[in-house]
């Protein structure tokens, strides 16, 4: 009788660990990463407004302006001006005028590939985000960077969420990765979450 306890908790205890991990991935599509270019932190930053997300049965209302605020305070970490434009980006001669006003540098244009909330506990659904993130230099047009975010909470009916309520949603997934990526476009010496 005995064993077989002690067989069960050694499974329940890696049902556990497995299931509480959020993971996170970075794909790197091209710029700085190759250039081995870093963005200078006394430029002024335009980020753009996304589209709303969702899962491609449902989207998210607001998605898009949380994506956005996520990014400018990521940004705003570092550059000495960062803003958002309230609308969606188009091109760079739709904006040139604003571009020149307040002397932008880097235009951040984001766009919500993912985004659903794990629900309830016993949903089985795992909270998960997905942003591609282009950053272009304001005056050549030129991509300096393009790297596509992702990230996936623990499925809300594994162990981990039954025991824990406080489960990440997607704004806290895509903080996370916003914050190393920036810090990464910066040259800080931190190191990108596993």
């Amino acid at each position: 009788m005995l064993p077989k306890i002690q067989h069960g908790l050694a499974i329940l205890a890696l049902l556990f660990v497995t299931g509480c991990a959020n993971t996170y991935n970075r794909v790197e599509m091209g710029g700085t990463e190759r250039t081995h270019t870093r963005l200078d932190e006394s430029a002024a930053v335009l980020v753009m407004m996304p589209k709303d997300g969702g899962n491609g049965r449902k989207s998210y209302g607001g998605s898009g302006a949380v994506v956005a605020h996520t990014i400018d305070a990521a940004f705003s970490r570092y550059a000495r001006l960062v803003d958002i434009y309230p609308t969606e980006y188009h091109s760079l001669n739709e904006i040139k005028d604003i571009i020149a006003k307040n002397d932008y540098k880097y235009i951040i244009i984001p766009t919500v590939v993912s985004w659903t909330y794990g629900g309830a506990n016993w949903s089985k659904t795992a909270t998960q985000v997905g942003v591609k993130i282009s950053i272009i230099d304001a005056i050549s047009g030129r991509t300096i960077s393009s790297n596509f975010l992702e990230s996936k909470g623990p499925s809300a009916s594994s162990i981990y969420t039954l025991l824990d309520s406080d489960t990440e949603g997607p704004e806290e997934l895509l903080s996370n990765l916003a914050d190393d990526y920036v810090d990464d476009l910066y040259g800080a010496l931190l190191s990108f979450p596993r």
